[in-house]
C-alpha cells in the first residue's frame, strides 16, 4: 500500500507542470517560399544558423523544464498552493517549435533546389 501511495504521488507530481523537454517540442509549419529563392550556399548558411539557434533554445527549454519540475516537487512537498505560480516553458518551447519548422523548410528547399546530394 505504501508503494502504491508513493507511485501515485509521483504520478500526480509529474503530471502537473505544462513544461516540455526540448525533444518533446514539435515543429511549427513554416512556409518554404522564402527559402526557395535562396541558392544552395545561402541555404547552407541559414541551416547552420538555425541549428545553432535550435541548440541554444533546446538547452534553455530543457533548463526551464528541469527548473519547473524541481519547483513543482518542492511546491508539492512544502506548499501546494505555490504550484499555481509555476510558469512552465511555453514561450521558449514555442520559439524552439518555430526554429524547428524553419529548419524543415530550409531542408525541403535544399531538396527542391537539388542542394543535397
Amino acid at each position: 500500500m505504501k508503494n502504491f501511495l508513493i507511485i501515485l504521488s509521483l504520478a500526480i507530481i509529474a503530471s502537473c507542470s505544462s513544461a516540455q523537454k526540448a525533444s518533446e517540442v514539435s515543429s511549427t509549419r513554416v512556409s518554404i517560399a522564402p527559402y526557395l529563392k535562396m541558392d544552395c550556399k545561402a541555404l547552407a548558411t541559414e541551416q547552420s544558423s538555425l541549428i545553432r539557434e535550435a541548440e541554444v533554445l533546446g538547452a534553455l527549454v530543457d533548463q526551464e523544464y528541469s527548473s519547473d519540475k524541481n519547483a513543482e516537487l518542492i511546491a508539492w512537498v512544502l506548499f501546494t498552493p505555490a504550484i499555481l505560480f509555476m510558469d512552465g516553458n511555453a514561450e521558449s518551447a514555442a520559439q524552439l517549435a518555430s526554429i524547428k519548422g524553419q529548419l524543415e523548410a530550409v531542408q525541403e528547399a535544399q531538396k527542391i533546389n537539388e542542394c543535397i546530394s
